[in-house]
Parts: C-alpha cells; sequence; structure tokens
C-alpha cells in the first residue's frame, strides 16, 4: 500500500524532467528581456537646459552635465557663458562627448566657473520596460537560490536510487 505524497523511483525522470523545464523557462525569459528590454522604451524625448552651472571646464576629466544620468542621453551645447564675465565661450575653448564637457588644454576657462545651455535626448523607460528590467534582476537574483533547489533534488534522487538499490540487494540475500 502506498501512502499519500510519497514518491517512488519511477517518479525521479518526472521530476528531473519538470526541474530542468522550469530552468529553460526561466532561462529564455531572461534571454528575451535582456536582448530586447530596451526597445521598449520611448526613445527621444528631449528637453534643454538653460543657464546649468559647471565649475571650471577641466580638459582631463571633463564635467558631467546634469542630464547625463538619464538613460541613453545625448547632449547638444547651443551656448557657454563665462559665470562671473558674462562673455561668450566660443566652440574652440571646448569640446563635448555624449553628455560631458571638457575644456581645451591651456584656456583661461579651466578655472572659471561657466553657464553652459543645451539641448538633449534620452530614452524614457516605459511601465513594460521596468516591469522586463525588474524581471530579469529578480532571475538575476535568484538563480544561485535555483541552483541551490536543482542540486537538493539531484542529491536526493541519487540518495532515493541508492537507498532502493541496497535495500533490494539486502531483500534478496534473506
Amino acid at each position: 500500500m502506498q501512502k499519500k505524497a510519497q514518491l517512488t523511483m519511477g517518479d525521479a525522470p518526472t521530476i528531473v524532467l519538470l526541474v530542468g523545464l522550469v530552468f529553460l523557462v526561466m532561462a529564455t525569459i531572461a534571454f528575451i528581456g535582456e536582448k530586447y528590454g530596451d526597445s521598449l522604451d520611448t526613445d527621444n524625448v528631449a528637453g534643454t537646459v538653460t543657464n546649468e552651472t559647471v565649475t571650471g571646464l577641466n580638459n582631463t576629466l571633463g564635467d558631467l552635465l546634469s542630464k547625463s544620468t538619464l538613460k541613453n542621453a545625448e547632449c547638444a551645447i547651443t551656448t557657454v557663458y563665462n559665470a562671473t564675465g558674462g562673455q561668450v565661450v566660443t566652440s574652440g575653448n571646448y569640446t563635448l562627448s555624449g553628455c560631458r564637457i571638457y575644456g581645451v588644454a591651456g584656456t583661461v576657462y579651466n578655472s572659471y566657473n561657466v553657464n553652459v545651455t543645451y539641448r538633449y535626448t534620452y530614452s524614457a523607460s516605459t511601465i513594460a520596460s521596468n516591469v522586463t528590467s525588474d524581471m530579469n534582476t529578480e532571475i538575476g537574483n535568484n538563480t544561485s537560490i535555483a541552483g541551490i533547489v536543482l542540486t537538493i533534488s539531484l542529491v536526493g534522487i541519487v540518495l532515493s536510487i541508492l537507498i532502493g538499490v541496497f535495500l533490494g540487494i539486502r531483500r534478496t540475500r534473506i
């Protein structure tokens, strides 16, 4: 007579198959989310910043403009003014890479604050892209737990098989 909720040796392949399918589905969802999650964003959202103060046009490190933290941000400078004297800083005195402004070596503006007016575009996250990103984070955080569960399941199956073999041998001898 079998007891309820008791596994037998015949259940082992089914358990391994189910655990494997769960891992396959998790990996597929993570792969698709990682590859195509950004395609759910709204691209080219635009804006303008007027007279953002930059503390000296550092020529080696550059200074990040405030909108550089936005997703896929791109900036285009409209004007740069000396913050103390109000003179226009010509484009030969600075360069722009992404949303980082660099001063040209040897210019007087490397030590003065400047006010920068610029346009920017970025990709705005949508609800769908946030859900996809959150799901990928959760799957990434839980893969170690899933690995432990899989290992324990496989060890349990192997132990069940070994116990069944040893009990079978012992019963045939007696």
